[in-house]
Order: structure tokens, then C-alpha cells, then sequence
């Protein structure tokens, strides 16, 4: 029998859809949001993808082939630095649930997580020489693990924060689309000035990300644009977050009495967010394999040059970008799951393509490495393109999540519930990466040798790692995202019984 999502009163469900849709558009006014809030909320969003593109891009790739950490070794110092998540994630949200101040409860975090941030970042790409591979471990292991708590203490808050700026159905994409945008300017603005200026070729280093004295540098560098972004967001969206906190103090609603342990049973009761919880899991996870991998498949596999890597992460990053404008129409047009399904099933489809053609025989590879950076540019661009709207629509459904647990258990809870999902999140660094650093070991690739010593079979185990396996696991975790049933018109009749408390 299939389970209601949430348990609605029969009063809420017997209520005619105009009278709900008149009451939705006598809220919308309120729910608008400017352009200016719009564009603040998400600049704080580039700190993550400036955050993401420098840990997820570079980070397995330094400590791997310029420290010579074993491959196993970095993967589980990046697993047991998420177990701390796991812990920390649900008790920073609800920390910033119950928080209350002046600044509201979310902008306190912001205005404190991004000084420590930065520091850890920096540190992190700086290990000092000598400390033989025990010593890097725990060096890697430390920073890591203190680096992605001040992220929390800085995303969790900003995510919940994007929750509560509107309660509309169609302007929650929109916020999810600003953020998501931002996200991969953040991205492509670490991947042009890494490749651009701090791996430039040069007659030491022909593959500019073989030097390893710039990877502190582009750290600092980063880690300065990070805390830049989240301040000036945080500033920007200051006056909206205590409007909607009185709003919510108006109605009664806003009440968090719930401990961690009973929020995050009440959470798996919803059979929505469980749904959620392990699709999104999966699909993150086989992400940073993928993102770990990278750096490794365009150097060994395909043997790009330096610039020929930096195009085709930038064609990805512009990809995203441009596939955030499409999410609102597709969800408008085919509700939130199926495009969400739909778009990442095709996104990694068309991401793995050029391996599985070049596998089959059918696609040989250009030897002019323009053309074949362009090929594999164009690529990541389609792949990106595509997958774009998915990372929108993730971020939209979670908020929608986070009214449905309102109604059946009576408490506010965004902060915890996007903690929780923001441990999926990091699963892809840790998780991915601990996968990722066994399997180099299990197929024995090469560390700190040139890109022509590496055997080309240890070159097809990797590539065919980073595509086709991934796939079967992406159809894996889109199978179970099909049994989330939070569609527009239980939203609706969701926030027409919250609402009615007025």
C-alpha cells in the first residue's frame, strides 16, 4: 500500500485545489523574492564551489602523486574524516535550528566559519616535508577533518537558509538555481586560475599540475575567495532571515524541542526523506569517485595536456551553469522527481560515452590534441548540461522535505534535516575518495612516474572505474529515487494546512 507523505488531515485533503491555489497566490507576494537576495544568497554558494572544486579536484591528485601518499591511505583518511560528519552535520543543523539572536539563527555561523575555513583550506595543501607516510596520514587526516567542520558550521546554516527565504514551490527552484549557478562560477573560477596561472607549463614542469610548490598557493588564494563570498552573503540576506523569523513567530510555528536522536528517527519515518536520503547517498558517492578519478583518466588515460584538462573541467563547470537555467521549466513541466531522474541518468549517460566508445572500438582518438580536447570538452559540456538541472531540483526538494516534516511532527527542523543531507554531500569526498584511493592500489597504478610509464592496461582499469561501472551504480540509485512521492500538489496541500494556523 502506498504510504501518504505526509499523514494530511482529511480536512486538508477534502479542501477544494482553487481554494488552495487562491490561499497560494495570496502568499506568493510575500514569498517573492528580489533579485538582490536572490544574488546574495547564492554568491555564499561559490564559497562551496570554490571549496569543492580545490578539495575534489585536487586534493586526492596531491596527495597521491606530488606527496606519494598511498592511494589507500588518502582514501581512508578522507572515510574517517566523514565519520566525524556524521556526527557533526545533524548537530550543527540543529544547533542553528535553536539558535537565537539578534542576527537570527543562521547568520551567526556564517559571520564566524569562513576566517577558520580559509586557515584549514591552506594548511591542508601545505604538509610540512619529512613526515613519512604515517605522519602525512594523520596530517591529511587532521585538516581534512577540521576543514570540513568549518564548512558545516558555514554550508549547513546557508543551506537551511535557503529553506526558509521562500516557502513557493516554483520560487524554491529558483533560489536552488541561484545557488546551484554560483556553485560552478565558484568552480570554473578555481579551475581558470589553477590552470591559467599556478600549473602554467613550463620547461620543469610540462604538466603544470606536477608541481607541487603551487598547490599552497592556489589554496591561500582560494581560501581568500571563499570567506570574501560567504561575508558579503551573509550581509546581503541578513534583513530577509529575520522577516521570515517574525513571520514565523507570528503564526506560532518555529517551535524546535525535538533532541537529535528522536529528529533523526521522525526523519526515517518520512518515508520521502528516506528515499531521499539514500538516493542522493549513492548518487554522491559514485560522483567523488568520478571527481577523484579525473585529474588521474585525463592525464594517464587520455594523456591531455595541462590545458587540455583545464578545458574540459571548465566545459563541465559551464555546463552546470547553463543546465541550472533549465530546472524550473523541467520541474514546472514534468514535477520535480522525474526531472530530477531523468537528468541524472543522462548526465552520466553522456559523461562516460567517450570511454565506452573508445572501449568498443567505434571512437579512436584524435592525435592532435586540440581535437581531442575539444571532443572531450564538448563532452563534459553536454554531460554537464544536462546533469545541471538535478543539482537545482536536489536542492528544492529537500525544502519541500522539510514542510512535510513540519506537518507531521510538528516542529521546524531545516537546519537538522539539511545537515543531514549535507553528510551526503561530503560522502562524495569520503566515501568516493576512500574507493577511489583502494582501487588505484587494487589495479596497481603507478605513483610519481610520467604519463608514458604508466602500462595501458593499469590505464583501461581506470578509465573503465570512472565510466561504464559508474553508470550501472547511477541506474541503481535512480531506481529507488522513483518512490519519492512529494509531488506539487502534496506540497500544496501541505503548506495550505501549515499556514491555516495563522
Amino acid at each position: 500500500m502506498k504510504e501518504e507523505v505526509p499523514a494530511i488531515p482529511p480536512t486538508v485533503a477534502d479542501t477544494p485545489s482553487t481554494d488552495i491555489d487562491q490561499a497560494s497566490r495570496q502568499g506568493r507576494s510575500a514569498d517573492r523574492l528580489s533579485i538582490t537576495t536572490k544574488l546574495g544568497y547564492g554568491l555564499g554558494e561559490m564559497a562551496e564551489g570554490v571549496k569543492t572544486a580545490t578539495l575534489e579536484t585536487f586534493l586526492f591528485f596531491y596527495y597521491v602523486q606530488i606527496i606519494g601518499l598511498q592511494g589507500s591511505l588518502v582514501g581512508l583518511a578522507l572515510l574517517i574524516a566523514l565519520l566525524f560528519d556524521g556526527i557533526s552535520d545533524p548537530l550543527i543543523g540543529q544547533l542553528s535550528d535553536r539558535t537565537a539572536t539578534r542576527f537570527g539563527r543562521r547568520h551567526p555561523y556564517l559571520y564566524l566559519a569562513p576566517i577558520p575555513l580559509a586557515f584549514a583550506l591552506y594548511m591542508l595543501f601545505d604538509p610540512p616535508a619529512g613526515l613519512g607516510q604515517w605522519g602525512t596520514f594523520f596530517w591529511l587526516l587532521g585538516f581534512t577533518a577540521f576543514c570540513r567542520l568549518m564548512q558545516s558550521f558555514y554550508f549547513i546554516p546557508h543551506m537551511a537558509l535557503g529553506a526558509e527565504l521562500s516557502t513557493d514551490f516554483k520560487e524554491r527552484i529558483s533560489v536552488s538555481g541561484y545557488r546551484n549557478v554560483f556553485a560552478f562560477a565558484g568552480r570554473l573560477l578555481v579551475l581558470a586560475i589553477a590552470f591559467s596561472i599556478f600549473f602554467r607549463a613550463t620547461p620543469e614542469y610540462p604538466q603544470g599540475q606536477f608541481n607541487g610548490s603551487a598547490y599552497p598557493r592556489l589554496a591561500l588564494t582560494c581560501g581568500a575567495i571563499a570567506l570574501v563570498a560567504i561575508l558579503v552573503s551573509a550581509a546581503t540576506t541578513q534583513k530577509r532571515a529575520l522577516q521570515y523569523y517574525s513571520r514565523m513567530q507570528s503564526q506560532g510555528r518555529g517551535q524546535f524541542h525535538e533532541p537529535m536522536l528522536s529528529n533523526l528517527v521522525n526523519a526515517f519515518r518520512l518515508r520521502t526523506f528516506a528515499v531521499y536520503f539514500v538516493a542522493i547517498l549513492i548518487s554522491y558517492v559514485l560522483g567523488g569517485v568520478q571527481a577523484a578519478l579525473a585529474v588521474h583518466v585525463n592525464t594517464f588515460y587520455w594523456k591531455l595536456p595541462t590545458w587540455g584538462i583545464q578545458w574540459v573541467f571548465l566545459g563541465a563547470a559551464f555546463g552546470f551553469m547553463l543546465g541550472s537555467v533549465f530546472a524550473r521549466a523541467l520541474a514546472d513541466r514534468f514535477d520535480k522527481r522525474t526531472a530530477y531522474v531523468a537528468s541524472v541518468v543522462l548526465s552520466v549517460a553522456l559523461n562516460v560515452a567517450p570511454i565506452g566508445l573508445r572501449e568498443a572500438g567505434i571512437l579512436t582518438p584524435p592525435e592532435s590534441a586540440e581535437t581531442l580536447t575539444a571532443l572531450l570538452a564538448a563532452a563534459s559540456f553536454l554531460a554537464s548540461l544536462a546533469g545541471g538541472p538535478a543539482m537545482v531540483i536536489a536542492g528544492a526538494m529537500l525544502a519541500d522535505i522539510a514542510d512535510a516534516y513540519e506537518l507531521r511532527f510538528k516542529s521546524r527542523s531545516e537546519g537538522f534535516l539539511f545537515g543531514v543531507s549535507a553528510f551526503t554531500r561530503k560522502a562524495s569526498l569520503g566515501i568516493g575518495g576512500a574507493l577511489a584511493g583502494v582501487a588505484l592500489d587494487l589495479i596497481r597504478f603507478p605513483q610519481g612516474v610520467g604519463v608514458d610509464d604508466v602500462p595501458r592496461e593499469a590505464t583501461v582499469h581506470l578509465a573503465l572505474l570512472y565510466g561504464p561501472l559508474m553508470l550501472v551504480f547511477t541506474a541503481i540509485a535512480m531506481s529507488i529515487m522513483w518512490f519519492y512521492d512529494l509531488d506539487r500538489d502534496t506540497h500544496a496541500r501541505i503548506l495550505h494546512e501549515l499556514e491555516s494556523k495563522e
